[in-house]
C-alpha cells in the first residue's frame, strides 16, 4: 500500500445439453432458440455437469438483468456454483446494472460492484448475497466501470471520469475497509475503463478509452506506478478507430486488449483486439479478413490461456468468439455463438468459460481444440452483463 494514504477508522435446466453432437458453427442457432425467462430469487439447475473428479470450474460471478411479468427491469449480480453435483445459481438485487466485479484478496466473501459510466458502486457480502453498503461519487465524477483493491486491501483503485473536464481519467483511491475517498491521480489519458494490478502491488495498468470527439485525446493503454503514481509506460494504437476497452496479461507481461469504435462513429463500425508478445510490439489483429470483419461493434471481454498461449475474445453484436495466438498473432478459430459477452478461465484454469444469448448460457471451451465441452451447458445463469469473474469462497 502507498504510504502517502493513512487508513481511516473503520466503522463500527432441466433440459439435457445439446452441444454434444453439434459442432462450433451450429451453437448460434441453439442460442437464439434458448428460453430467454429469468427470475429473480434462488433457484437451481436440474443438468450435471459432466467432468473428471479433479476438474474445478469454480463460482462464476457476474451481473445480470431480470424483467417481470409487467416489463420492469431489476438488476441484480449472478453466483453460478459449478462444483456441485447441480449447479445452483443464487443473485443478489443491486440498485444499479453492474460492469466489473473486484473481489477483496484478503476476504474472499467480500467484493465492490461497479457500474459503467454512472454514479453506482456497491461492496458486496458474496456468503449472505447481501449488498452491505453503497460506494459514492461527488457530482461531476462517474465510476467507469472497473477497479482494483491493493494486495494488503488496504486500498481501492477505482477508475473514474470528470465529465465535465473532457472526460478526463482520474484514479480515485479509498480506503480499502472504510471506502473513504483518500485521493485521486491521473491515468494519463480520457475516458479510463479497465483497470488491473500487476508486479505484486507495484503497477497499475489503465485503459484509457480516448476522447468522445475527434482530435482529442487518444485511446491508450498506461502503465502507473503505484507508490509514485507517476507515469511508467503510453501504448498508443496503431489507428484512432478504436477505443482501448479491456484488458488481460500474463504472468510474464503479454498483452491483450480489445477494443470498440470510438464514441463518436457509428455502431456497426468495427471493435477489434490487440497483442503485445512479451519484447514485441503492441499491433491491432487485420487478418483474416473475413474473421475481422465480424467484429462489429465492441469486441467486449478477453482472457489468455498462458499454457497455450491462446487468447479469447468475445463480439456480441457479431455473434462471434475469436481466438488467436498471443506470441505471434496468428487466428486460431471462432465460435459462433448468440450475443457471446464474458469470457474467463475455469478455476483451474484448463478451460474457458463463456456468457452468452439472450438466455444467458455458460459454455465450457478446450483451449487446446477450441471445441464445447461436451454437455457443459448451463442455461439460464442470470448473467446478461459485459463480463465473468470465475472465483471461490474457500
Amino acid at each position: 500500500m502507498s504510504n502517502k494514504y493513512k487508513p481511516a477508522p473503520v466503522d463500527s435446466i432441466s433440459t439435457q445439453s445439446a452441444l454434444t453432437d453439434i459442432n462450433r458453427r451450429s451453437l448460434l442457432q441453439l442460442g437464439a432458440s434458448a428460453s430467454a425467462g429469468l427470475l429473480l430469487g434462488a433457484c437451481r439447475i436440474e443438468e450435471r455437469i459432466s467432468a473428471p473428479a479433479t476438474w474445478r470450474g469454480g463460482l462464476v460471478i457476474g451481473p445480470g438483468l431480470a424483467e417481470n411479468e409487467f416489463g420492469d427491469k431489476r438488476s441484480h449480480l449472478s453466483l453460478v456454483n459449478l462444483d456441485l453435483p447441480q449447479p445452483t445459481i443464487q443473485v443478489t438485487p443491486t440498485e444499479f446494472f453492474g460492469h466489473g466485479v473486484v473481489i477483496d484478496p484478503t476476504d474472499p466473501g467480500r467484493a465492490v460492484l461497479f457500474e459503467k459510466r454512472g454514479t453506482g458502486a456497491c461492496e458486496l457480502d458474496l456468503r449472505s448475497h447481501s449488498v452491505t453498503r453503497p460506494i459514492t461519487s461527488p457530482k461531476g465524477r462517474e465510476f467507469y466501470g472497473h477497479g482494483a483493491f491493493s494486495a494488503d486491501a488496504g486500498l481501492l483503485y477505482a477508475t473514474e471520469t470528470q465529465v465535465d473536464d473532457y472526460h478526463r481519467g482520474v484514479v480515485v483511491v479509498r480506503d480499502g475497509k472504510s471506502l473513504k475517498e483518500l485521493g485521486e491521480f491521473p491515468t494519463y489519458g480520457a475516458a479510463p475503463h479497465d483497470c488491473i494490478l500487476r508486479d505484486e502491488g507495484r503497477t497499475l495498468v489503465f485503459t484509457n478509452g480516448g476522447s468522445p470527439e475527434p482530435g482529442g485525446s487518444a485511446p491508450c493503454v498506461t502503465f502507473v506506478d503505484s507508490e509514485t503514481e507517476k507515469l511508467i509506460e503510453k501504448i498508443e494504437f496503431d489507428t484512432e478507430a478504436l477505443n482501448a476497452g479491456h484488458l488481460a496479461m500474463t504472468e510474464r507481461g503479454a498483452l491483450a486488449v480489445v477494443s470498440a469504435m470510438r464514441d463518436y462513429m457509428p455502431r456497426e463500425a468495427l471493435g477489434g483486439a490487440s497483442l503485445r508478445p512479451v519484447g514485441g510490439e503492441f499491433r491491432t489483429l487485420r487478418e483474416p479478413v473475413e474473421t475481422t470483419r465480424r467484429m462489429i461493434g465492441e469486441t467486449l471481454s478477453v482472457a489468455i490461456h498462458e499454457p497455450t498461449g491462446v487468447v479469447g475474445a468475445t463480439n456480441p453484436m457479431g455473434n462471434l468468439v475469436t481466438f488467436w495466438q498471443l506470441d505471434s498473432g496468428k487466428f486460431l478459430g471462432e465460435l459462433n455463438l448468440s450475443a457471446p459477452r464474458g469470457i474467463a478461465k475455469t478455476l483451474d484454469g484448463t478451460q474457458f468459460i463463456i456468457s452468452y444469448g439472450k438466455s444467458t448460457s455458460l459454455l465450457r471451451v478446450d483451449p487446446g481444440t477450441l471445441d464445447p465441452i461436451p454437455d457443459s451447458r448451463v442455461p439460464e445463469s442470470q448473467i446478461g452483463g459485459s463480463h465473468i469473474v470465475v472465483h471461490s469462497l474457500g
